[in-house]
Parts: C-alpha cells; sequence; structure tokens
C-alpha cells in the first residue's frame, strides 16, 4: 500500500503524525522485516503505516501488544479494518504490562541450554514511557532481536510534568507516587542512553530529534 493510502485513512485519528508515520514506513520499505514487534497499540494509526509498508513489501506480519485495560475509540481493529490492513497485524491486549508478553516470548524461544532464539527483525516501542517498564523492555527486546535488526524507540523527551493526566501516583501504586526527578526528567532519554546505548549487543544508534531513538543490534551468531 502506498504512504499517501494509509495517511488518508488514518487521517485525524492520535497519536502518530503524518510526519513520523512517514519515517517508520520508510523504515520497513527499506529493510524488509518477515516480523515486526510493537509495544504500544493505542488507535493503530502507527500498527497501520507498519502494517502498510509489510503490504507494499508483499510480505511480513505485525504483532502489536497492548494491556489488557487499554481502550481506544476508534479501536485499532476498526482502524486497520478501515485501512485495508487488518490480515498483517496480530493484536494482543492480554496483559497488565508487555514486558509479561515479552516473558512468555523469551520463554517460548529459549531452549534447556539457555538459549533465546530471535524472533522479530524490527521493534517499535511507544508505550509506557516509564523507566521501570521499559527499562526492562528493551533488556527483553533484544533477547527477542535478531542481529542487524532495530529497536526504534518514540517519545525521547517525553515527561510526566507535561503529562500529569498519566502519572501513576497514590499510596500502594506499583510505579508511584512520582518523585520530583521522575516527575520532571524524560524517563525513555535515560532508557536510550543508560541501556539502550550501554547494551553490549546494540552498536549502531540514530538519534534523530526529540523523540526518535533507533538502535541496531550488532551482526553475529548465535550463541
Amino acid at each position: 500500500m502506498e504512504f499517501e493510502s494509509v495517511a488518508a485513512s488514518v487521517a485525524g485519528i492520535p497519536f502518530m503524525t503524518p510526519q513520523l508515520g512517514r519515517r517508520v514506513y520508510d523504515h520497513v520499505r527499506a529493510t524488509g522485516p518477515e516480523q515486526v514487534l510493537e509495544l504500544g497499540t493505542a488507535h493503530g494509526v502507527s500498527a497501520a503505516y507498519i502494517a502498510a509498508a509489510l503490504e507494499a513489501n508483499g510480505r511480513g506480519r505485525l504483532t502489536t501488544v497492548d494491556y489488557s485495560g487499554a481502550a481506544f475509540d476508534p479501536t485499532p481493529e476498526a482502524v486497520l479494518e478501515r485501512a485495508g490492513l487488518a490480515h498483517r497485524v496480530r493484536i494482543v491486549r492480554e496483559y497488565s504490562s508487555y514486558n509479561w508478553f515479552l516473558k512468555e516470548q523469551i520463554e517460548e524461544a529459549s531452549d534447556d541450554a539457555g538459549n533465546c532464539v530471535p524472533r522479530y527483525d524490527f521493534c517499535y516501542l511507544d508505550g509506557s514511557k516509564n523507566w521501570n517498564v521499559d527499562g526492562l523492555a528493551v533488556v527483553l527486546i533484544e533477547k527477542l532481536l535478531r542481529p542487524e535488526g532495530w529497536l526504534l524507540m518514540d517519545d525521547l523527551e517525553w515527561t510526566y510534568e507535561n503529562n500529569p493526566w498519566i502519572a501513576p501516583g497514590g499510596d500502594g501504586h506499583p510505579l508511584g507516587p512520582l518523585s520530583e526527578s521522575e516527575r520532571t526528567e524524560p524517563h525513555l532519554h535515560a532508557v536510550f542512553e543508560l541501556i539502550v546505548k550501554q547494551h553490549p549487543s546494540f552498536n549502531r544508534f540514530i538519534r534523530e530529534d526529540a523523540w526518535y531513538g533507533w538502535a541496531q543490534k550488532r551482526a553475529g551468531s548465535e550463541r
């Protein structure tokens, strides 16, 4: 599917702009991934851009994961059906966070000797935006990412201070209440700089702007 067609089908639906959608679409077209993983589905706009590129390539599947309580109007099912791309996408909403999904994926892909056979060529992370959740997520993603595969992290400069409606808080909440630095500093920037860029399996990094950070897993044989 051409970019202009998918952009028209999702026009006006949050949260991915056509400009950012173009970057993801072009990456998938250029690299030709067979298996793509998205963490954070929302309305399914980013899933539509990815699926459209897979459709244009003539191959590939997207698995998109969100937490079980996610509820958006329009739904990702409706958005993908309207775009004619539902056949390229598996939508998963079965977990409190996508980290449990990743845990089960690693279990399925691991042998008795502790080797995890990777299964994804590209992962787009646009989910919780929280250090505690996404700091673990990128470590788990690396295990499932094939050599030379890419990780794209969105919202590197996002903060709870500028989005107070989503800030965890209250007694007993596992991620809150937040300290002042947790509220004002961008969590994903720290994840990208302190975990992804320091991880020995990633060796190529591209910081496009305030929002997009790319990391490529180094080439090499399996353990």
